[in-house]
């Protein structure tokens, strides 16, 4: 795969830019390109863009993308029909427009109560209400402005969640950032080919029934589709997430699959935060009023998480470092066994808040 136009470090004066992007068949088809600006992905072919192999057939593709202000690195990768990778061809282009200032949105869901009450769980609000107040109360010095979306409960379905991400969309710019929180159940659909899910409050049953979660939980491919779409080149999403549900003092949740939130970050160039490893589970504690995952966050945000310099920001990968070592201590001290949160970074590192 080959970027032929623009040239690599070109001085731009438009910040709409035209790439055009040719890729050569060596016998397996070319079954999907993909193109990323500053490591997100903001376009991709459907698959199947060449099914039928052909050795040396040349394709081209063009994409029309929207460039930040200063330094862009622009990538273009390819897959063939077994999903083999292609090796990346990337150049950087410069644009130099108007100053522009970052925005934050802030889009925080916590699901307590299910249509179904057996799902129930006891501090996903409180958790998501948390992680709202420690990231808007602390990021007036970083961000223009800080747009707050919060979901909870009954409100918690997939229409609503929809239709916020597509306003989110059409107000955001490329400088702009993303955080993304999530707290209630996840689940995996029993297939050929499982799909991780964020369970919603109409989903009133978790396993054995993937028409249902299709039509009413949030799935991997549409979080990634939503990823590519909205604008900003900084995401962070932070899943505590969980698989099975009770009333008890220690309320068990799980996490997705390693592979699926891996692959979704890499192949989306966006930063991810989840509870715990594969058949590992999550854990609500009463002595916490938290999730065991939550509760290290917040106590990061707090200024623990203050690395390095102590420069009084803390970035994702500050964050990360702290909840790395935070989590496993206090699940053992309160489980008997230690949980350890998972991170996948496909995007660049930024800072979350200033500590006041």
């Amino acid at each position: 795969v080959k970027i032929t136009a623009p040239e690599s470090n070109a001085k731009l004066n438009s910040q709409v830019l035209t790439v055009t992007i040719e890729a050569t068949d060596q016998g397996g088809g070319i079954d999907e390109i993909r193109l990323f600006v500053n490591g997100k992905l903001v376009e991709t072919t459907q698959r199947g863009f060449k099914p039928v192999a052909q050795n040396n057939q040349t394709k081209t593709k063009t994409f029309t993308i929207s460039l930040s202000n200063g330094k862009n690195i622009i990538k273009a990768t390819a897959f063939n029909n077994q999903r083999t990778e292609s090796i990346a061809d990337e150049i950087t282009v410069y644009y130099e427009g108007a100053k522009a200032t970052s925005d934050l949105y802030l889009f925080v869901i916590g699901v307590d109560k299910y249509r179904n009450p057996e799902m129930n769980l006891n501090y996903a609000v409180a958790d998501a209400t948390g992680f709202k107040n420690a990231i808007f109360g602390n990021t007036s010095t970083i961000f223009g402005s800080v747009n707050t979306s919060f979901i909870t409960n009954e409100k918690a379905t997939k229409e609503n969640i929809l239709k916020e991400f597509e306003t989110i969309q059409s107000k955001m710019k490329q400088e702009d950032v993303l955080i993304f929180y999530y707290a209630g159940h996840g689940a995996m659909s029993v297939e050929d080919n499982p799909l991780y899910y964020l369970v919603l409050y109409d989903v009133h049953q978790l396993y054995g029934n993937n028409e249902l979660l299709n039509n009413k939980a949030l799935s991997v491919e549409e979080i990634k589709n939503i990823c590519m779409k909205l604008p900003a080149q900084k995401q962070l999403f932070v899943l505590d997430a969980c698989q099975s549900g009770g009333v008890e003092k220690a309320v068990m949740r799980g996490n997705a699959e390693q592979k699926a939130i891996a692959v979704l970050s890499r192949a989306t160039g966006t930063y991810w935060l989840t509870a715990s490893g594969t058949d590992e589970y999550a854990t609500e504690f009463e002595q916490l009023g938290h999730g065991v995952f939550t509760y290290a966050i917040l106590k990061g945000l707090k200024g623990e998480a203050d690395g390095g310099s102590k420069d009084k920001q803390i970035t994702i990968k500050e964050l990360d470092a702290f909840i790395q070592d935070k989590v496993p201590e206090l699940s053992e001290k309160y489980k008997g066994q230690p949980q350890f949160p998972k991170s996948y970074g496909g995007g660049d590192d930024f800072p979350l808040i200033i500590i006041k």
